[in-house]
């Protein structure tokens, strides 16, 4: 049996991983945190009482799961270290400095830190990687679409595919929507696209677009419970694992 303290427990994502985790045989929930002053502090979540108190409930755990926000991450990740227990980091919007000091911190502990958990999605990073160098000619377009409660843009698995395409072709640069008499679209721009509205999940394209024919890569996240099942498998891997930073990829054999 595999441990595991959620935190962000009460959000869309941390609620659906402890609905995952009470399905699931080999992994049992000790503990549910929540920020201080949310107003569920004190209530029962997947048959444990919602604190705020990160340090007091860490030494029962093997894995602990974040989805907040990257400054509460960053101090999980750092109570986890000071604990050496192993942690699967879902929150986006970490800025390069913030992901500097995460590094950091998994010199110590096994750490996965991933802007999605789809294995459809991380399968996306890889293939996009592979025509962006395959197809050098044509032009790399990203539009995603989130739900309009969203708070980061562009969403942490279009910035990732950017980095990725980036990756297979040096010089290239990021170029954030369009406005204006902007003239024609130059070489090496990578264009990002990011629309909120509704209750929409998820959803990521990248266009290839050369003479003649386009090429379109797309992901739809119709549940969270994908991202969910994701992070279970993500939870599994790193338990056990040694010290250093790893990803999805890694879970998933990519």
């Amino acid at each position: 049996m595999i441990t595991v303290i959620v935190c962000g427990a009460l959000g869309k994502m941390g609620r659906t991983v402890v609905e995952e985790i009470a399905l699931d045989r080999e992994l049992s929930l000790v503990a549910a945190i929540a920020s201080p002053g949310n107003a569920g502090l004190g209530t029962m979540l997947g048959g444990v009482e919602v604190t705020a108190d990160l340090a007091r409930a860490i030494g029962a755990c093997d894995v602990v799961v974040d989805f907040t926000n990257p400054k509460a991450a960053l101090e999980h990740i750092r109570e986890s270290a000071a604990a050496l227990k192993a942690v699967v980091v879902g929150t986006t919007g970490f800025a390069p400095d913030e992901l500097a000091l995460a590094r950091k911190a998994a010199e110590r502990i096994p750490l996965i830190i991933s802007p999605n958990m789809s294995a459809g999605v991380n399968l996306m990073f890889k293939i996009a990687g592979d025509v962006a160098r395959a197809l050098p000619d044509f032009d790399a377009e990203i539009v995603e679409i989130h739900h309009n409660k969203k708070k980061d843009s562009p969403s942490g698995t279009a910035a990732r595919l950017a980095d990725v395409i980036g990756g297979a072709r040096p010089g290239a640069h990021l170029v954030h929507g369009r406005s204006g008499l902007v003239g024609e679209r130059k070489s090496g721009e990578i264009g990002m696209h990011s629309l909120r509205g509704g209750d929409v999940v998820g959803e990521h394209t990248v266009i290839f677009a050369g003479e003649g024919e386009r090429f379109e890569l797309t992901h739809r996240a119709h549940s969270r419970r994908t991202f969910a099942r994701g992070t279970l498998r993500a939870i599994r891997f790193i338990q056990g694992k040694k010290p250093g930073l790893y990803t999805m990829a890694d879970v998933l054999g990519l």
